[in-house]
C-alpha cells in the first residue's frame, strides 16, 4: 500500500478550514478542543480524552510514517486547531478510501466545520487520488455521526461487527456508509450548496 500524494501539497484549504498534517504542535489546541467533549464521547472513544492527547498524536503519526493513514487537524482560518479527521485505509488497486477518526470541539458542531471538512477530504479523494469510492466506518452508538452520514447523502451500505476496539476491550460494532465516483457531483453539489446558504446566513 502506498499513499499517492502529491510532491509539495501538505495542505487542504478552503472556506474557513485549514487541514493539517496531523504533528505533535497540534496538541495543546487539540486537548482543549477535546475537553469539551461529554463523559460519554470520551467513554465510548469518539473523542480522545484529552490527558491522552499526545499519545493520540503520536498514534496517528505512526500510522502515517507506516503508510497505513493520513491523519489531519482540522483549524479555523485563525490556525486553531478543533479536531481531527483522518484518510484512514486507502487501497490503490479498489481505489477506495477510508474517512474517519473525525471528532471537533462542542462549539463548532452542527457549524459549517464538517460539512467543508467532508468537502475537502472528498474532493480530494475524487479528484486527485481518483477514488472510485469513500466509505465511513460509524459506531452503532454514535446517532449524531450516523444523523451526519444521511445529511451528507451517503448510502447506508450494511453494518460490520467487532471492528472498533473500545476502551473496555470489546469490540464495537460499526454502520458502513460510502459515497461513490457517480454520487459525488451531486453530493458535492448539495455540500456547496449548504455552505454557501450558510455563509449567506452569516453575512
Amino acid at each position: 500500500m502506498s499513499w499517492i500524494w502529491p510532491e509539495g501539497l501538505r495542505n487542504l484549504q478552503g472556506g474557513g478550514v485549514r487541514l493539517e498534517p496531523l504533528t505533535l504542535g497540534h496538541v495543546p489546541d487539540l486537548s482543549e478542543a477535546a475537553a469539551s467533549a461529554t463523559a460519554w464521547e470520551w467513554e465510548n472513544g469518539f473523542v480522545p480524552q484529552p490527558s491522552d492527547m499526545q499519545g493520540y498524536v503520536t498514534r496517528a503519526i505512526e500510522a502515517r510514517e507506516a503508510d497505513r493513514s493520513f491523519p489531519f487537524a482540522v483549524c479555523l482560518s485563525n490556525g486553531q486547531a478543533i479536531g481531527t479527521s483522518w484518510y484512514r485505509i486507502y487501497d490503490t488497486r479498489r481505489r477506495k478510501v477510508e474517512i474517519g477518526f473525525t471528532w471537533y470541539a462542542r462549539g463548532v458542531r452542527r457549524s459549517f466545520v464538517n460539512r467543508q471538512t467532508k468537502l475537502l477530504l472528498m474532493t480530494h479523494a475524487f479528484e486527485t487520488l481518483r477514488c472510485i469510492l469513500v466509505e465511513f466506518l460509524v459506531h452503532v452508538k454514535n446517532s449524531p455521526s450516523r444523523d451526519a452520514m444521511t445529511r451528507l447523502g451517503a448510502h447506508q451500505d450494511g453494518s460490520l461487527r467487532r471492528v472498533i476496539p473500545m476502551k473496555d476491550g470489546t469490540f464495537g460494532d460499526v454502520i458502513v456508509f460510502s459515497v461513490s465516483d457517480e454520487e459525488w457531483p451531486t453530493v458535492r453539489a448539495a455540500l456547496e450548496l449548504k455552505l454557501l446558504k450558510y455563509a449567506d446566513a452569516q453575512s
